[in-house]
C-alpha cells in the first residue's frame, strides 16, 4: 500500500464526522499528493484537532496549518508573538544596554532587533515608544512571515524533485540547500 493510498484511506475515516461534505474521488489523489509531506502520525493528529474546531471537512491548507501547530507544540519550537518579541527587546535593552552582548530566544526576534537596530532601541525616548513598538512588531511580523514562506517553498520543492531544476536555472536548488546547512 502507498503512502498516498494510506492518507485517502485515513482521511475517508474523517469524512464520516461530516456527513455533510463529499469529496469527488479525483480531490481525495490531490489531497493525498499535498499532504505526502506529512507523516500519517501528523495527518491523524492534525485531524483529531480539526474535529473539534471545523463544522466542515478541512481544506489541505487547514491540515497543514493544524499540523504546524501542534508539531511547533509537541517541539516547544513556538515562535513568541509580536508582543512577546518586543517585550524581549525591551528587556534586552534594560538588561544589557548597549555594549554588553545580548542573547536572543530565537533568530527571529534577533534579526529584527538587528533591523531595527540595537543603538536604536536603546535611545528610544518616552514619547516616541509607542510608534517604536509598532514598526519593531510590524518589521518581526514580516520576519516571521518570511521564515514561513521560506519553509514552505522548500517543502513544496522537495515535493517536487523534477520542477527544482527548472525554476530559475538551479537557483532555488541552492537556496534550498544552503537553508539545510
Amino acid at each position: 500500500m502507498t503512502k498516498e493510498t494510506e492518507i485517502v484511506k485515513l482521511l475517508r475515516q474523517y469524512m464520516t464526522a461530516f456527513p455533510s461534505n463529499t469529496l469527488a474521488d479525483g480531490a481525495w489523489a490531490i489531497y493525498a499528493r499535498a499532504l505526502s509531506s506529512l507523516s500519517l502520525d501528523e495527518i491523524n493528529a492534525a485531524m483529531l484537532k480539526l474535529l473539534r474546531t471545523s463544522k466542515f471537512f478541512p481544506s489541505v491548507a487547514e491540515i497543514f496549518d493544524a499540523a504546524k501547530s501542534i508539531r511547533e507544540f509537541a517541539r516547544e519550537d513556538v515562535l513568541p508573538t509580536a508582543a512577546e518579541a518586543w517585550q524581549e527587546a525591551i528587556n534586552l535593552v534594560r538588561k544589557y544596554g548597549i555594549y554588553k552582548p545580548w542573547e536572543y530566544s530565537c533568530p527571529e526576534v534577533e534579526h529584527a532587533i538587528k533591523c531595527f537596530g540595537r543603538e536604536e532601541l536603546c535611545m528610544i525616548e518616552q514619547n516616541a515608544v509607542n510608534v517604536a513598538r509598532s514598526q519593531f512588531m510590524r518589521m518581526y511580523q514580516e520576519i516571521c512571515k518570511r521564515r514561513e514562506e521560506v519553509r514552505e517553498n522548500t517543502a513544496v520543492l522537495a515535493a517536487i524533485p523534477s520542477a527544482k531544476a527548472k525554476l530559475a536555472g538551479g537557483k532555488i536548488v541552492q537556496l534550498a540547500e544552503a537553508k539545510r546547512a
